[in-house]
């Protein structure tokens, strides 16, 4: 929900004289854009892993290196290399791996020669020149005719799978099957003291096939593995995440916070025994940060709980996932 200072400052901007209409294509633009961001890198990180930036090009990534002098006044999104990425380069990363894509946009000729037609669009807005007067319009189908695909986008996504115990899986050993010492530790200790429960589950990207059973997931391109915590008090992102070390927060393919549920994503095709030792460390980190959301008595002896607007969540999660389209 838009602050009151966001609300006036947009009805400043049109009393002082900016189009309306550049206003609302620029934010169904920024909707566009913003949608295919996440389906490029989600996509990529399941096909490629951490090694998806490698995919993404010198150009973007000398982009986002060189806005680290601006890291005093960064964004929320500061640390997603796409967000530097230049349109047109975006639009040339999906036809170079459009085998990723195709399932979720268009038949190849359509999305093809409607590129051309977003591009002029976009040079419109970007150049401050006034839009057409269909460029709305425009947009607004495009948006429709994407929604399909956004659905299988984001369906495939929350449609995990439950890994079985008896799954011969290496990360599945190690964290259904009381493996990993993090996972003997912390599972049955953290239910008993603090209600926290612990599951493993795995998704499959709409452009890729299935395992051919649940002891062959690891190491297998276009799945995802899930690692969801319902835990006994909700936790404080910023504190959650800024206590990772870099090695797990690179590894980390999403991670949403939505009070008391906790899930975290990961490229199957990454190193198994890594991703076990994130989730025992993510784990860690988890039960101290829902810890500290917990009402604290003041000096007089009220209880005085932390307000979730001092939880700037969408600041602290690197990949997080699209709204809707809005259409």
């Amino acid at each position: 929900m838009a602050s009151k200072a966001e609300t006036d400052a947009v009805s400043n901007l049109l009393e002082a004289g900016v189009p309306q209409a550049a206003l609302a294509v620029y934010g169904r633009w920024w909707q566009l854009e913003t949608y295919l961001r996440e389906v490029v890198y989600t996509e990529l990180r399941a096909a490629f892993g951490v090694r998806w930036v490698k995919h993404v090009g010198d150009k973007t990534a000398a982009w986002a290196e060189r806005d680290r002098v601006n890291a005093y006044m960064a964004s929320a999104d500061a640390d997603e290399i796409l967000a530097y990425a230049e349109v047109r380069d975006l639009f040339e990363l999906i036809e170079r791996h459009w085998n990723l894509f195709e399932p979720v946009l268009l038949p190849r000729t359509r999305w093809q020669g409607l590129v051309d037609l977003l591009l002029a669009i976009r040079n419109r807005s970007a150049h401050c020149r006034r839009p057409h007067g269909d460029d709305l319009g425009r947009l607004e189908q495009v948006l429709r005719d994407l929604e399909p695909g956004a659905r299988k986008f984001y369906g495939s996504y929350c449609r995990s799978r439950p890994v079985e115990r008896k799954s011969k899986d290496p990360l599945a050993r190690d964290w259904i099957g009381l493996r990993h010492d993090a996972e003997a530790r912390l599972v049955e200790h953290c239910h008993r003291k603090y209600g926290t429960q612990f599951r493993l589950e795995y998704s499959v990207r709409p452009w890729a096939e299935g395992p051919r059973d649940v002891d062959t997931i690891s190491g297998t391109a276009g799945l995802l593995w899930h690692a969801h915590w319902a835990l006994g008090e909700e936790a404080e992102p910023v504190e959650a995440w800024r206590t990772l070390g870099r090695e797990v927060r690179e590894l980390v393919a999403h991670m949403i916070f939505n009070g008391v549920p906790v899930e975290a994503t990961f490229a199957a095709v990454d190193d198994e025994k890594a991703i076990a030792d994130a989730i025992g460390q993510i784990f860690d980190r988890l039960i101290p940060a829902s810890q500290s959301l917990r009402p604290k008595p003041d000096a007089r002896g009220a209880d005085v709980v932390a307000s979730k607007d001092q939880v700037a969540t969408e600041a602290v999660v690197p990949r997080r996932f699209g709204d809707a389209l809005g259409i």
